[in-house]
């Protein structure tokens, strides 16, 4: 039988409460004067001294209770870690002045201006109104650290000095940066995933090391053993291999790729270095032909449209589709099917689409650049590298470096009474300029 696991509960040395210690000490007094001392009663003396004993007790067992909080946080300050002492948030504020006032109005700098709530800010620079003007801005900080000063608009209303002329100051947008004193189970938290990206050991532990270096790389991975033998280029022994690139499988900048390698080589076991290589992207086209009730739905379908759109699109993409990984033909069939205008998905045809360089050899020529294609009779004809339907509807993607990227969804509603279709194409725009350069 599996082993059973469940959270690590906070250590306690002792649990009880005053009150359970009353009740322990009152009935280790009885039994121990084999129950002569029984009065326990609230106007009893004997029952203030039991009183007085358990919270003396109970005072001992908080502080004694609180010992591995405190060894924790001094085994981590040790380490140098620190906890945040919080942020005070600041806000720009408008200053009017009164109506007809043509004269310079000056806000010295340090005034403060506060919320009705009493939560001050003190201005950070002198603010003049000029004479020509009517307004004015200047940037305050709040007085105290803490989330609660980050304020909604209009919310300062007053400041703590008359200044001629000057008629009205507040917040027109919101106060912004203000952050709490750190929890300690945040510390712990942050300071225990420190700890462990110190020492890089699993997949896991690489990628969230990336993660925090290079934000930009939406696609990492460490390749295994066996995928590493997969691969057509030949990978040096004694490696970790690390696929690195943006969605569209662009190969992260020159300094970005230095940065993390310099960075991930010094917690890398003794004897290891990093070879990062970049992934592939394929390009796929998808066309849904959905029969919907015509007599109920007479209306609305660039809508329903959009939203079949939406479905594919969050199917099919590198976010979704981990490296090595392929989309399932029957999820998208079964999304297509479960929406409300759907009586019956009369098709669904996935095609990989097939990128080329023919601008690199003149004796080639694309008609659908950048996809590898070729006039035929007058007639431009795709060559796909796959085309997946209801009767051919399985693929493998044997490429461990290889995700894919929703190109093109061409969507059409077919009125059940008239067969009168509605074709909606929508062209992943982003996707589309970075292919076409």
């Amino acid at each position: 039988m599996a082993d059973i696991k469940g959270p690590i509960l906070p250590l306690q040395l002792d649990p009880r409460n005053t009150a359970a210690l009353v009740r322990d000490t009152q009935t280790k007094i009885f039994l121990e004067s084999g129950g002569q001392l029984n009065d326990f009663s609230a106007a009893s003396p004997l029952s203030a001294i039991v009183e007085g004993q358990a919270y003396a007790q109970s005072e001992l067992l908080y502080y004694l209770n609180g010992l591995p909080e405190a060894y924790t946080l001094q085994w981590l300050r040790q380490l140098g870690l620190q906890r945040s002492v919080g942020a005070k948030a600041t806000v720009e504020i408008t200053f009017t002045k009164v109506e007809g006032f043509n004269r310079t109005v000056i806000i010295p700098q340090g005034t403060i201006l506060s919320t009705v709530g009493k939560l001050n800010f003190i201005l950070n620079e002198e603010v003049r109104i000029t004479d020509e003007n009517v307004q004015a801005t200047g940037r305050a900080t709040a007085e105290k650290w803490g989330t609660i000063y980050n304020l909604s608009p209009n919310e300062i209303q007053k400041l703590n000095i008359n200044i001629l002329g000057l008629g009205t100051a507040t917040n027109l947008t919101s106060a912004q940066g203000g952050k709490d004193l750190e929890s300690v189970e945040s510390l712990k938290s942050r300071a225990f995933s420190l700890l462990r990206r110190r020492g890089l050991i699993s997949a896991e532990d690489y990628e969230q090391e990336i993660a925090e270096l290079a934000p930009e790389a939406s696609i990492v991975k460490v390749l295994s053993y066996e995928e590493r033998e997969l691969l057509d280029e030949e990978i040096p022994s004694g490696v970790v291999a690390i696929c690195l690139g943006d969605e569209n499988g662009v190969e992260l900048e020159a300094t970005t790729r230095k940065n993390i390698t310099r960075l991930i080589r010094k917690k890398v076991p003794l004897g290891s270095s990093i070879y990062l290589v970049s992934p592939t992207i394929t390009p796929v086209e998808t066309s849904v032909t959905i029969e919907y009730d015509d007599s109920s739905i007479t209306g609305g379908l660039d809508l329903y449209a959009s939203q079949v759109n939406t479905i594919i699109s969050n199917l099919i993409n590198p976010q979704a589709i981990a490296l090595g990984e392929s989309f399932s033909y029957q999820e998208i069939f079964n999304e297509a099917f479960n929406l409300s205008i759907t009586e019956k998905v009369r098709s669904l045809i996935i095609r990989l689409l097939k990128t080329g360089e023919a601008q690199t050899d003149s004796s080639i020529e694309y008609c659908n650049a950048p996809f590898v294609s070729s006039e035929i009779n007058g007639v431009c004809i795709t060559e796909y590298e796959q085309v997946l339907s209801s009767t051919s509807d399985s693929f493998t993607n044997l490429d461990p470096l290889r995700s894919f990227r929703h190109y093109r969804n061409i969507i059409t509603f077919t009125a059940a009474s008239t067969q009168i279709p509605l074709t909606f194409t929508f062209i992943n725009t982003d996707y589309d300029n970075f292919l076409r350069g």
